[in-house]
């Protein structure tokens, strides 16, 4: 039913891409049950495409916006630290609009939601706070909510002038060379893993712009050669 919803939800807004992340592919009798439920969305479900794992899925997409109604309580969870759903669309809609079809939106299960290591895939992480104490929404209502505030931004955006902004790669070559930094600097150990997602999710927020990307890379770049240069005369 949830799958459905979710296919008649997409046809309202014009996405064309539904798919499913499981072990396995859903066996005929669910596809068809899933058909009845989506109205105008039956091609979506009738071309669904399924893959085994969130790694997998993260090979095909630039940009992947999780979706979680449990927000971090600890400073430490850097994973479910989350932003809200228009904050979010705001910042990547430039991106969306530059790049068709490299962005997909994750929902999870209509009952636990996504797990933490789903959630590390993602770019982003966003939550729509309902500002009551039942945060947790159906998936196709969650979807719809979603789409309708994509689709709001992207509109605002249409006749805007586009600003070049880094790739993943350049922003993964960026966390490359502060990690070498904070080695060369003796940053201790324990803590590099939490740095790196740290840079990362910061770069992921600020969606920064190629030229504030190399600048940062110059920086950690020289302040690293630097440090082995004064260590080495030592």
């Amino acid at each position: 039913m949830n799958l459905g919803y979710v296919a008649r939800t997409m046809a309202n807004y014009g996405l064309k891409k539904l798919i499913v992340v499981a072990p396995k592919k859903l066996d005929r009798k669910r596809i068809d049950d899933a058909r009845l439920f989506a109205s105008h969305g039956r091609s979506l479900v009738d071309k669904i495409e399924f893959v085994s794992s969130m790694d997998k899925l993260r090979r095909k997409f630039r940009l992947m916006i999780g979706t979680t109604a449990i927000e971090g309580t600890r400073r430490a969870n850097l994973t479910r630290k989350t932003l809200d759903l228009e904050d979010c669309v705001s910042r990547v809609a430039g991106r969306i609009e530059s790049r068709p079809g490299a962005t997909c939106i994750v929902f999870g299960r209509d009952t636990t939601g996504m797990t933490n290591e789903e959630l590390r895939c993602c770019d982003y992480n966003v939550t729509i706070r309902t500002n009551s104490e039942y945060n947790t929404l159906n998936v196709s209502h969650a979807a719809a909510i979603v789409f309708f505030i994509l689709s709001k931004y992207l509109n605002k955006r249409s006749n805007r002038s586009r600003t070049a902004t880094s790739t993943r790669s350049e922003r993964a070559r960026a966390v490359l060379l502060f990690e070498q930094l904070a080695e060369a600097s003796e940053f201790q150990k324990f803590k590099s893993g939490l740095l790196s997602e740290a840079i990362s999710r910061l770069f992921d927020r600020g969606d920064p712009s190629l030229r504030e990307i190399y600048l940062l890379m110059g920086l950690a770049s020289k302040a690293t050669s630097k440090i082995k240069r004064l260590s080495s005369q030592l």
